[in-house]
């Protein structure tokens, strides 16, 4: 049965066309409405050996015809998602049908999102899955470009207030469950405005992307660099050993922020930055740690101490 349906599949679709001497072929008709689908319609064996696709589904994975006939059982699947089938069978059987989102495999290895209608239906005896499989990449793409920009600063790729905000959140929570030590640092650059002023908006904006990029090199990934708006950033540091380490991270960031940085015509610029400490303290809300470091930024700022040193001084 299989070897006869993959045959079929070499084959261009008849046309269903209807003369008064020829009445319409249902199954000619039933093969055109296929081929003419924007949707893939695969059907196979229950151990995912191929019966049947129409052109758009080996189209939509960069296959021709025979190589997608070819194609190992679930091999049109994510190997990620193929040890979720015999769940999906399970519950296709249980209601009839099922709708869920899976991964395509395309031959080139590209990035594939699909939504997929699964049935189950009995030809001359055996259990065959018919999927109607609908590619969504881009919808997932937009989503996710969507989100993206919904939660991190467009200048610098850095996370936004909301997203810090969620994290803080996040982290507290765990603080407060496994008694953790969380900790924030707010920096706040020094000579921002006179290069602004001087060099304009551009060169500015280049500087806060470089320093942005310093940032990100000082910290973990499990701990996230915000830009707050201007020239202000708040660096969340989690799950810390000791609170004399946040003063570490600190002493690390103004240092790398201090150096020079690079921007057109061969010339350099240079900012410093003033930094405030604060741990987090049991039930403190989110605003008010965040209040605490920016205070703390302002003594350091206006007594022209580095911020982790009079942090270092209330340990």
């Amino acid at each position: 049965m299989c070897a006869v349906q993959r045959t079929m599949e070499t084959q261009d679709p008849p046309s269903a066309t209807r003369t008064a001497d020829a009445p319409l072929d249902r199954r000619e008709l039933a093969a055109l409405i296929l081929e003419s689908s924007v949707d893939g319609v695969v059907a196979h064996t229950v151990d995912g050996h191929l019966l049947y696709f129409n052109g758009i589904a080996a189209e939509h994975l960069g296959y021709t015809r025979d190589e997608f006939a070819a194609l190992e059982p679930y091999g049109w699947v994510d190997e990620g998602n193929i040890a979720l089938v015999p769940a999906r069978l399970g519950l296709v059987r249980e209601r009839g049908s099922l709708l869920f989102s899976s991964r395509g495999a395309p031959k080139d290895g590209s990035d594939m999102h699909t939504e997929v209608n699964m049935r189950l239906a009995d030809f001359r005896g055996e259990e065959l899955v018919i999927s109607v499989i609908r590619d969504v990449t881009e919808r997932v793409h937009a989503h996710e470009e969507i989100r993206y920009l919904a939660f991190h600063d467009r200048l610098t790729g850095l996370a936004n207030r909301m997203k810090l905000e969620d994290d803080l959140r996040d982290a507290l929570a765990a603080a407060d469950r496994h008694d953790d030590l969380v900790g924030v640092i707010f920096l706040d650059l020094d000579d921002f405005k006179p290069i602004n002023d001087a060099l304009g908006h551009a060169v500015g904006d280049d500087v806060l992307r470089a320093v942005a990029a310093r940032m990100r090199m000082c910290v973990r990934e499990c701990d996230t660099v915000a830009r707050l708006g201007g020239d202000e950033f708040l660096v969340l540091v989690s799950r810390l050993s000791d609170r004399a380490d946040l003063a570490v991270v600190a002493r690390k960031l103004e240092e790398w922020v201090d150096e020079p940085i690079a921007i057109e015509g061969g010339r350099s610029a240079h900012v410093t930055a003033s930094v405030g400490l604060a741990v987090y303290e049991p039930g403190e809300a989110v605003e008010d740690l965040i209040n605490r470091a920016d205070h703390a930024m302002y003594r350091a700022k206006n007594a022209g101490v580095s911020g982790w040193e009079a942090f270092l001084e209330e340990v």
